[in-house]
């Protein structure tokens, strides 16, 4: 618990919401706390179904609870990242070891993916906790069956269990879509498969047929009003555009090679890559001559949980790599295994090069952060230095250590030094980075200068921190989508419509003289936000035509 104060709730609301997702989806959740109506996201006022309801309600509950703020819009899905490492310590302590729990739980907690998402809100760790509670609940059933003398018990807590398993399974659903039933389906259908346990399943139908009508009745929550009242418009953009298409097509235009997700599922938890490359050459070496059933259950099952998902949407023409995030606490668990040999003994040598090139990897990127971080974030070079001077000394202490106290010690104090850099991390370098990643000072200057009834539009690019930062001002699409304009002629076009023939334009400033000297139109600049050079820095100006 201490890790996870220091690792996601430190300075949790300093960062402005940033990137295209946060912003939209955090004022689609205020937009529901404000209306009362819980079931019909909106954005703008108008109807938006690109993705389900928990996260919204999530967010909502925070808001009504603690006020609208970017603390409490982040503080549910932090909520939720530290749950997550919470039950693999809780399932490591009760299944495996306690001392197997926390290393899993430590791992996971100073994963850079896992950081990210777990600071951010959007929909990546509720689907991440939902299925680990899913996964985690039917390993453990299924455990409890092969216990000797509990061959084929279904009561008491065993039972539970089976229940929470369907549970997970609805609010994956209500999380992200059919993503969180295709995924847990895949991964326990091979495990099954693989370790001959379909037939125990079988043996027990009234435990499935119930099972299914508790997910679907969780399901049918939001699924069930959402059709109800929106027919076949929430059908075709919600499953038909969200799902398929982005799945097959480009639509959404995140293209990347087939290898993204392997890459990205391997410094996705640096800084302990290393370890897991290690443990996946091990259990290769281990399944050469593979035995039906397996003898190590839980590292096939933990395998299968990390293969499958990458494997999947490796196919899909969209990647982004939180579609891959649930993988990351069977990836904690998988580390954790090869760190159990460290805590037990003195680590062998071979794995003492490990932990050094963990160490010097750790300081290249601290003096990388520190050459770059005055220019890139827009913060001064004393910052930047301060930060990389904490994960150097971190680095050191840890070589230290383990030199001369061996591996219990050195992995006992990794994860608390890391929490260090995260938290000189936040401290020093998120101010630079909201103004250089975010459009909240603009937003905010844009809605004060605004008159009563003007609009805003942009200009050949556009930001989503509009939506959350100056919701009443953008012109929308008719699927909420913001209005760019890519000619001063569609510019005009938008001037002619509007009540006061004045329209407000954000542009990048290197664009705007496009605008200002236009024959057709005036354009008076009235505000400017510096983010690190002419090529970032964006305008604000009022435009009418002559």
């Amino acid at each position: 618990m201490l890790l996870c104060v220091g690792t996601l709730f430190y300075g949790l609301g300093d960062l402005p919401l940033l990137g295209p997702d946060e912003p939209r989806y955090v004022q689609v959740a205020r937009e529901m706390f404000a209306s009362g109506d819980w079931i019909t996201p909106r954005l703008g006022g108008l109807p938006w179904f690109e993705k389900p309801a928990l996260l919204y309600w999530m967010t909502a509950a925070s808001f009504k609870a603690f006020g609208v703020s970017e603390l409490s819009a982040r503080l549910s899905v932090a909520l939720a990242a530290s749950a997550t490492a919470l039950l693999l310590f809780f399932f490591g302590w009760r299944v495996i070891s306690v001392r197997f729990g926390y290393l899993s739980a430590c791992v996971l907690l100073t994963s850079g993916l896992w950081l990210g998402f777990g600071r951010a809100a959007t929909f990546d760790t509720p689907l991440s906790f939902s299925l680990t509670l899913a996964l985690l609940a039917f390993f453990w059933w299924e455990h409890n069956q092969l216990a000797p003398g509990r061959q084929g018990v279904a009561g008491g807590a065993s039972v539970v269990l089976w229940w929470v398993f369907w549970l997970a399974l609805g609010l994956a659903v209500l999380a992200k879509g059919l993503v969180g039933i295709v995924l847990p389906a895949a991964i326990i259908g091979s495990y099954l498969i693989v370790n001959k346990g379909l037939g125990r399943i079988l043996q027990q139908p009234w435990l499935l047929v119930f099972g299914m009508l508790l997910f679907l009745a969780t399901v049918a929550i939001w699924y069930g009003p959402m059709v109800a009242r929106h027919g076949r418009e929430f059908i075709e953009e919600f499953f038909i555009g969200h799902h398929f298409q982005r799945f097959f097509s480009n639509k959404y235009r995140h293209p990347q090679p087939f290898y993204f997700f392997f890459v990205i599922a391997l410094i996705g938890c640096f800084p302990w890559s290393l370890y897991l490359a290690v443990g996946a050459w091990r259990a290769a070496r281990q399944w050469r001559r593979l035995s039906i059933p397996p003898p190590d259950r839980l590292k096939l099952y933990l395998w299968l949980w990390v293969l499958l998902p990458v494997i999947f949407f490796s196919f899909s023409e969209s990647k982004l790599p939180g579609y891959i995030l649930p993988i990351f606490p069977a990836v904690a668990m998988i580390i954790a295994r090869e760190l159990e040999g460290w805590w037990q003994t003195e680590p062998p040598g071979r794995l003492k090069w490990l932990a050094t090139a963990t160490a010097l990897l750790l300081i290249i990127v601290a003096i990388g952060v520190g050459w770059r971080g005055s220019s890139e974030l827009n913060v001064s070079a004393s910052a930047s230095w301060m930060t990389a001077g904490a994960a150097i000394t971190v680095a050191i202490v840890y070589l230290s250590l383990l030199k001369w106290c061996g591996g219990k010690i050195a992995l006992f104090f990794l994860p608390f030094g890391l929490t260090t850099v995260v938290i000189a991390t936040t401290h020093l370098l998120f101010p630079g980075l909201g103004t250089m990643e975010s459009m909240r000072e603009l937003s905010q200057l844009a809605a004060r200068a605004a008159r009563p009834g003007e609009r805003l539009a942009f200009y050949l690019n556009n930001e989503q921190s509009i939506n959350y930062y100056a919701p009443e001002l953008p012109l929308r699409d008719a699927r909420a989508g913001l209005i760019t304009a890519t000619s001063p002629a569609e510019i005009a076009a938008l001037i002619e419509l509007q009540p006061d023939a004045t329209l407000l334009v954000i542009s990048l400033q290197r664009w705007s003289p496009y605008l200002i000297y236009d024959d057709r139109m005036e354009a008076e600049v009235l505000a400017e936000q510096k983010r690190g050079g002419e090529e970032r820095n964006l305008v604000l100006m009022r435009v009418w035509l002559r």
